[in-house]
């Protein structure tokens, strides 16, 4: 009782200093006080101590009650907000005080809404009247390594949206005009992104390895909610540039900003509702109102801020991202829809559910479209290509020829593949031949031709990072069309020596073996493929009412996976299989890598002062996006 009173303090005087803070921050942004701003940020630097304070629960407790529960999870979210906005504060530019204190009242502001629900709608610290002998333990589903990161991380990526998103506003209410807002926040929100990439990444592989279906995204409304402020971060990091090299997109980059806190709000709206079906919400609880509540009130407050608006197009790489700004916002709101239809027309007293197919007809397009770009839009210069655009073009356009005729050659015929592959190649050739004139310029240098392309690339972190990202994307997307077009599947029964083949893989059933391990049953078959052998297996909790999750066997390698699941309990000795052919998996998480380590190598750029109207040279090196 008396670590559940503490907790509880401490909550309680967070919830009053992030008020104060927001109070004292705003004053201090409206009237110019230094002093209030000092007291402002030290009152949310003292918050984010207050919501870390509890240290009554063991380590491995702690992190079971962070993401096993509504209440632990918001408790991890206010810790993580209240400290990414501590650190985006102390590293804010003193040049402008006036925007840090609003920046600061702003996540103060949020601050106060996660720790009301805490400490009076969600408490963590609440205690039982009746104390319990035992629980049930953790849903066998999420005994998985990959559950134990990937909530941590997706709530990561939402709580830091925060920052960008506070200084957002904060230059809206300010006043300001330039782009003194987007070179600081740049790192905050490539951070929310690559920590959002890991999540989803976590996440798909989750799914493709514990749930037995054979793929690793279904659309689900939670899965929708989680990539849509990704999608509106992606469109930012690329809009941003143009913002600070050219002085333009400024509507557009407040506006991908604040879509994109308003989006990782409703994914938690959607999550802690209970309104929408699926494998990711808890149960329906008392959250969900205030979720909604704090939705409408920030996105009309955002919406009564509205920034001038600027637009640059043409055969340029500003005119490339201003595209790009409109395919992914347009991807976005598909999805949304998709998302929200099931609840929108449940108001209307008939319930319309979207599946799959709806998501890949609408998406498919337009993630051609942004393919291409990605092939095209680094190989532009800023300003203008004037009548040099099939000069730059030559080798993207080369790739995607060569990759088109070798797979019409190979006798592939399927649309998907003979659109989507040789997009793939041709942003693959711009990435390649940025680093070729790289290492170009490297020999150029004097020094042994190691040690000046380490030099190089040191000294350009962003752009080298940026087109890494880039590299991991395209081999990303390579995976899923690849996975998507050629996936090959049987669902057979077989008895010992046996066989099903499947594209060119052929497995034998050799057996199956029972045994007890803990708290539940395992029934374990042996598949012999080659020279290896496959054990899938379907895992029963008696404790839970007869609860049964699969155990997935899968074979990896460069080109497939062979990936076979037990379906049904073995009845006697034959035994009922799913067996999939998913060729090109491993790009997926072998891109994701890549991405990354892009994203790592991008942030640890030094910070660029750029004038906000800096006249480019047409054709001068410029970092990708």
């Amino acid at each position: 009782m008396l670590l559940a009173d503490l907790g509880s303090a401490f909550l309680l005087a967070a919830l009053v200093l992030a008020v104060l803070s927001a109070v004292t921050g705003l004053a201090a942004g409206r009237g110019g006080d230094e002093q209030l701003a000092r007291v402002a940020r030290r009152a949310l630097y003292a918050t984010t101590a207050g919501v870390a304070g509890d240290r009554g629960l063991a380590p491995p407790l702690l992190a079971a009650a962070v993401y096993g529960g509504q209440e632990g999870s918001l408790l991890y979210w206010a810790l993580l907000l209240t400290a990414t906005g501590s650190v985006a504060l102390a590293a804010a530019p003193r040049s402008d005080p006036r925007l840090a204190a609003l920046a600061g009242a702003v996540l103060a502001a949020i601050a106060t809404f996660f720790l009301i629900v805490l400490v009076f709608v969600a408490s963590p610290f609440a205690v039982l009247t009746v104390t319990l002998p035992d629980g049930f333990g953790l849903n066998p589903v999420l005994r998985d390594g990959g559950m134990l990161v990937h909530p941590p991380f997706l709530l990561a990526g939402y709580s830091a949206f925060a920052v960008p998103f506070a200084f957002a506003l904060a230059t809206l209410l300010a006043g300001v005009e330039d782009s003194a807002w987007v070179s600081h926040t740049r790192r905050f929100a490539l951070v929310a992104w690559g920590l959002q990439s890991v999540g989803l990444t976590l996440g798909m592989w989750w799914a493709y390895h514990v749930l037995g279906w054979g793929g690793y995204w279904g659309w689900d409304p939670v899965e929708n909610a989680a990539l849509m402020p990704w999608l509106a971060t992606t469109a930012y990091l690329h809009s941003a540039q143009v913002q600070e090299r050219r002085g333009a997109l400024r509507g557009w980059n407040l506006g991908l900003v604040i879509a994109a806190f308003l989006l990782s709000i409703l994914g938690t709206f959607l999550a802690r509702s209970g309104i929408l079906p699926s494998v990711h919400t808890f149960a329906v609880s008392p959250l969900g109102p205030w979720f909604l509540g704090f939705l409408a009130v920030t996105a009309g407050v955002s919406g009564l801020l509205r920034a001038p608006r600027s637009l640059e197009a043409g055969a340029s790489r500003e005119g490339a991202f201003l595209l790009q700004n409109l395919l992914l916002v347009a991807l976005t709101g598909a999805v949304l829809w998709g998302t929200i239809l099931p609840l929108l027309s449940g108001m209307a007293g008939r319930e319309v559910v979207v599946g799959a197919a709806y998501y890949e007809r609408v998406a498919a397009p337009l993630l051609l479209a942004v393919l291409a770009l990605l092939a095209v839009g680094p190989a532009l210069p800023w300003g203008g290509a004037g009548g040099r655009l099939r000069r730059l073009l030559r080798w993207p356009l080369a790739a995607a020829a060569l990759a088109l005729a070798a797979l019409l050659a190979a006798g592939v015929r399927q649309p998907g593949a003979l659109a989507a592959l040789p997009l793939a190649a041709a942003g693959l050739a711009t990435c390649l031949a940025e680093y070729g004139r790289g290492a170009v310029a490297a020999r150029r240098m004097g020094s042994p031709w190691p040690v000046a392309a380490a030099r190089l690339v040191a000294r350009n972190r962003r752009r080298y990072g940026a087109y890494l990202a880039h590299a991991g994307i395209l081999a990303v997307a390579v995976g899923l069309a690849g996975s998507h077009v050629w996936q090959q599947s049987r669902q057979v029964t077989l008895r010992p020596g046996e066989s099903v083949t499947v594209a060119w893989h052929t497995l034998t059933y050799e057996g199956v073996a029972q045994q007890q391990a803990g708290d539940h049953a395992e029934q374990v078959a042996r598949l012999r493929l080659g020279g290896e052998t496959l054990e899938p297996g379907r895992l029963t909790y008696p404790s839970l009412g007869g609860q049964a999750v699969t155990h997935v066997a899968i074979r990896s390698t460069p080109l497939d996976d062979v990936y076979v699941v037990l379906v049904a309990p073995a009845d006697g000795a034959a035994a009922t299989f799913a067996v999939y052919d998913n060729p090109l998996v491993t790009w997926i998480w072998a891109g994701a890598a890549l991405l990354v380590v892009g994203v790592l190598l991008g942030n640890a750029a030094p910070h660029e002062r750029q004038p906000a109207r800096a006249a480019a040279a047409v054709g001068a090196p410029a970092p990708a996006g």
